[in-house]
């Protein structure tokens, strides 16, 4: 069917044009927004080779499986199989090892030719490259950081991610060459993960969500988040059909069209501009900050924030110990309070901890 619109796609240059001290580039959006697309594009017409990584073992098998899924379908799941279709190249993987590929372009006899246009890597498997010198590599890639609905993913996915980072920017530093640009690319599904919780960079992405903007720099830590929206890659008509037609007005179609993350409550997040007939009572030190709870003076309410106050009580989550005193003897009583509606936050993070606080530490 001919398109009466020419459909707009994500175009990563133009991120790392705009933004060139960024070290970290996040983006989330609707799927189909080209973002892998985009990347594997860059590398092929830059002459660089990629490190893209998945979260399993199996993520890189299934890339691989396409000699024996296009024997049933015609289809190859590899993410080259658009750029070989649209610009006539023929790049196939080849399996190294477990959770280890390289994607190479072949000729009609199906031989190699040249060097690997990009190795494709399992997060999950990342200790097996602590040797292997990637120093070549100006670019890093996570596809899909934000895990899928009912996917399983590790608490410590994120210090993995970072480790694996530090590896290979130390051996390009070494070497002289630029800082290694760390890409990550996700729909919006849920907005606290491991990876996003160790960037510590939840509320930077709902307060960009919130703003109706695109673009958040956060200049003193060189991250760029990009949230694409419908009006830089819009719905054209003819997709304006079936499935988009008959979900409009769910959260599900937020989640999925407009790239929002409607998964996540940010009803109790509230900016309050100032603390009067309120008194701090607890206090958590949870990733080297401190987070206090005030409790107005006349009533039940509860108001969650970063502003010190002197509080009666004090909790160090750094130390195991005061992990499991806080969630024992504090925490029901807290919990009670907020899913009672008598509970507002300053950052959706504060809520988080509170009501996931077993997603944060081993009790």
């Amino acid at each position: 069917m001919k398109m009466k619109n020419k459909k707009i796609y994500y175009d990563v240059r133009k991120d790392l044009e705009a933004y060139p001290d960024a070290w970290c580039i996040i983006t989330w959006s609707k799927r189909g927004a080209g973002k892998t697309y985009s990347m594997l594009r860059l590398g092929i017409e830059e002459e660089e080779t990629l490190l893209y990584m998945k979260r399993t073992n199996e993520d890189i098998d299934f890339l691989c499986s396409g000699s024996k899924i296009e024997k049933i379908t015609k289809k190859d799941p590899s993410p080259y199989f658009p750029l070989n279709r649209d610009f006539g190249y023929n790049i196939k993987p080849v399996l190294i090892s477990k959770g280890y590929a390289g994607f190479f372009q072949k000729n009609s006899e199906g031989e190699v030719i040249g060097e690997p246009v990009s190795f494709a890597l399992s997060l999950n498997n990342i200790k097996q490259f602590k040797g292997f010198d990637f120093s070549y590599a100006p670019y890093m890639v996570l596809d899909e950081f934000i895990p899928q609905t009912g996917e399983i993913v590790k608490k410590k996915e994120g210090e993995m991610l970072l480790d694996m980072y530090m590896t290979v920017s130390r051996d390009r530093e070494a070497r002289g060459n630029k800082c290694l640009k760390l890409i990550l690319f996700a729909n919006a599904e849920q907005i606290s993960t491991p990876i996003t919780n160790t960037l510590e960079i939840v509320d930077d992405m709902a307060e960009l969500e919130a703003s109706g903007e695109r673009y958040k720099y956060i200049e003193e830590r060189g991250i760029l988040l990009h949230h694409i929206t419908q009006e830089e890659c819009p719905q054209i008509e003819e997709e304006k059909q079936g499935i988009y037609k008959g979900m409009q007005g769910t959260a599900w179609f937020d989640k999925v069209f407009e790239g929002r993350f409607s998964n996540n409550d940010f009803t109790n997040v509230k900016k309050k501009k100032n603390l009067k007939g309120f008194s701090c009572v607890y206090a958590l030190k949870h990733q080297r900050k401190w987070i206090f709870f005030y409790k107005n003076k006349n009533n039940n309410d509860w108001y969650v924030c970063s502003i010190p106050g002197n509080a009666s009580f004090k909790y160090d989550l750094s130390r195991e110990n005061e992990q499991v005193r806080f969630y024992e003897e504090i925490r029901p009583f807290l919990y009670d309070a907020c899913i009672s509606d008598l509970m507002k936050f300053e950052k959706y993070s504060f809520y988080d901890l509170l009501i996931n606080f077993k997603k944060f530490y081993n009790i």
